[in-house]
């Protein structure tokens, strides 16, 4: 199984975005497809190199990055075949 993020929002390189995990492998394409199972909903508010994410998985979380960005997704997180 695929981890699957479909997000829409400011920041990657197009408004809606799909992105694939696979056995450490991730790649991105520039379009919105939904997960077969869907596991989380999340907010991700990335400023500078502070990153606040509001998921209902995790509740709300900070993370720091090693490069500044901006980015606001909204995002559904899950798995497809």
């Amino acid at each position: 199984m695929k981890k699957v993020f479909a997000e829409i929002g400011l920041g990657n390189d197009t408004f809606f975005s799909t992105e694939f995990e696979k056995e450490g492998t991730e790649y991105r394409i520039p379009k919105f497809i939904l997960p077969t199972a869907i596991h989380e909903v999340y907010f991700r508010f990335w400023l500078f190199k502070k990153v606040f994410i509001l998921s209902t998985v995790d509740g709300f979380k900070t993370t720091s990055k090693s490069k500044n960005n901006f980015k606001i997704l909204f995002g559904i997180g899950g798995e497809t075949n």
